[in-house]
């Protein structure tokens, strides 16, 4: 396992997770979310390979709309 801080909170993680590993445990299909890892943007077509690190931060961002 590794331990990693997701939107400032820590999550446990089982090693070689990728940023799509971890959209699907939070439930999201990743469509209306920005995925940051230590302050990078990783762009959506780049998330099924990007494996997180223990002590990565990831941020992943809601996109809302309204008017």
């Amino acid at each position: 396992m590794i331990t990693i801080q997701l939107n400032g909170e820590s999550e446990s993680l089982p090693e070689d997770s990728t940023i799509i590993d971890l959209l699907t445990r939070i439930g999201s299909d990743g469509k209306t979310v920005a995925t940051l890892v230590n302050d990078q943007v990783v762009r959506p077509p780049e998330r099924t390979a990007h494996a997180l690190c223990e002590g990565d931060r990831v941020e992943i961002l809601v996109f809302a709309g309204g008017g």
